[in-house]
């Protein structure tokens, strides 16, 4: 094992749906019951900053200050020393003065006024640097769930943050902004404006704003709404409906945007949590109804029973890995500090000996779920379940699914499809709920109906694609492995276009017989014969 390219942050994980879902899984006490896309609201203003500019003096002013400080006093004395054409060191003087780097002063020993270095002009040549006064407009984005001013990086260099339209467009729930007023300049502290544009010089290397200090704010000239791609993660406690809802942003969570969301108060509020809350409890209700119509009844208290054992076994697990990547962590760092070799070589085989514990924890877990006969699967186990049908399937293969969408019927999927058919195995696909005309889907969607359809025709004899148009099930079967009644949509992993919640639940079944009572219904309602 190569211990230089273990890595246990998030960057190095996917950041799509499924495993974010996984990765976030571990709140004790709660359970994760839903996954939902998220606008995080942003307000991108132009800002007029009244700053001072700290700059290197031009080489004739540094001279003209240098010739001043030797007691050089008039224009004709500075020009003769200097061996410039007197218009360029006047034109230098002025700079000088505009800037309150050099006055004229009355002298003690004459009448005659001479021109000395002010208290700011002995610091610009000690300094050799010139300060003046600008005023400078800064276009930037302001974070309405935290209140204060963000970079957000790429996003903003790529034009990532989305528009209203952008919401509707892809049925992203809008998260509102708290409080919902319009966003003034007293809104606004100086602090936060200067770190943030320190950050974005930092950022894109500018040298300059470095040089630059910040002492007002004047004006708010633009205001635009945005929103941050996010989702949110619904957290139902164990033994209550109680909902926390947590963010991950760029695959993280954000415990700021968490603390910003749960202490808002507002109507826009009340009725997301609300909508969720009985989204939560509709999903149960008819996961419960499902598995009942197509198991029987007491399914759900033999899954209960399995469910209880996965869980102690699984928080055993979390808690230990916790303690081991708090380890492997530790170790690491003394192994970047320590110089002795015979001391790093222990400490790696310490770490490789922690990593590997934590491989073999997570196979003993996986072990056992995949060995319980009966079991709830959460959004993310789903997706692996499907590859190895589509993969292992020998006899037959069975999918219910109410909609087809490019997203999850791609090359991939009707590739897999072929092989399975190839091989002879028995392949029958039920779709459709509701009249679902051409003109209300997307090209590329009705492309990868038509698809499967040429497919269907190439394999008559072990290929049956059937529209329905009625079917709200979602089922899979495959042989006498594993039959799976739920909420995820097999051929279209976001499922009705219409909802924005992506809380896919189902229930898993190995025992032969049922798999056949359920197939064989199932056969019946495609009007088919084996």
């Amino acid at each position: 094992m190569t211990i230089e390219y273990l890595n246990f942050s998030s960057d190095s994980q996917s950041n799509t749906e499924d495993e974010i879902s996984k990765r976030y899984d571990n709140r004790p006490g709660f359970e994760l019951v839903s996954l939902v896309s998220v606008g995080l609201p942003v307000t991108r203003i132009t800002l007029t900053v009244l700053t001072l500019l700290r700059k290197p003096i031009p080489p004739i002013e540094e001279f003209v200050l240098k010739s001043i400080d030797a007691c050089l006093s008039s224009i004709e004395e500075i020009n003769n020393f200097l061996g410039l054409e007197q218009s360029i060191v006047k034109n230098a003087m002025i700079n000088l003065r505009q800037a309150e780097n050099i006055d004229l002063i009355a002298s003690q020993e004459s009448k005659f006024q001479e021109w000395k270095l002010t208290k700011k002009g002995k610091t610009t040549l000690e300094e050799a640097r010139i300060i003046v006064p600008e005023e400078r407009s800064y276009p930037i984005n302001f974070d309405r769930m935290l209140g204060k001013p963000r970079w957000y990086g790429k996003l903003e260099e790529n034009k990532g943050l989305l528009r209203p339209k952008d919401l509707r467009y892809s049925n992203i729930l809008e998260i509102p902004a708290y409080p919902a007023k319009l966003l003034e300049l007293d809104d606004l502290n100086l602090n936060d404006v200067e770190k943030m544009i320190h950050q974005i010089a930092k950022d894109k290397k500018y040298k300059k704003e470095k040089q630059r200090d910040f002492i007002g704010l004047k004006a708010m000239e633009k205001r635009e709404n945005f929103f941050q791609e996010a989702f949110a993660l619904v957290y139902k406690q164990k033994d209550s409906n109680e909902l926390q809802i947590a963010f991950a942003i760029d695959g993280r969570l954000s415990d700021e945007h968490e603390s910003a969301f749960a202490r808002a108060k507002g109507g826009k509020k009340d009725r997301i949590i609300k909508q969720l809350r009985e989204n939560v409890l509709n999903q149960s209700r008819e996961l419960k109804s499902l598995a009942e119509a197509k198991f029987g009844s007491g399914i759900l208290e033999e899954a209960e029973k399995y469910e209880q054992q996965i869980t102690s076994v699984r928080e055993q697990v979390q808690e230990k890995t916790t303690q081991l990547e708090t380890e492997i962590n530790l170790t690491r760092q003394d192994i970047e500090i320590i110089d002795n070799e015979e001391e790093k070589k222990e400490l790696k085989n310490k770490l490789e000996k922690a990593v590997n514990e934590i491989a073999e924890l997570n196979k003993r877990l996986n072990s056992l779920i995949s060995s319980t006969p009966i079991r709830f699967l959460k959004t993310y186990d789903h997706r692996p379940l499907l590859e190895e049908a589509l993969k292992d399937s020998k006899e037959r293969l069975l999918i219910i699914s109410p909609w087809i969408r490019a997203n999850a019927s791609n090359s991939w999927l009707i590739d897999s499809l072929e092989k399975l058919l190839k091989r002879g195995v028995k392949v029958f696909i039920g779709y459709g709920f509701g009249d679902e005309s051409e003109e209300n889907r997307r090209d590329y969607d009705i492309e990868a109906e038509n698809k499967i359809k040429k497919l269907a025709k190439r394999y008559q004899d072990n290929f049956v694609f059937k529209r329905l148009g009625d079917t709200h099930s979602k089922i899979l079967v495959s042989d006498q492995k594993f039959a799976i009644v739920g909420s995820f949509n097999w051929l279209s992993f976001k499922g009705d276009p219409n909802r924005t919640f992506r809380d896919e639940r189902s229930i898993l079944v190995s025992y032969p017989q049922k798999i056949d009572e359920l197939f064989d219904n199932e056969i019946k309602r495609l009007d088919l014969c084996l």
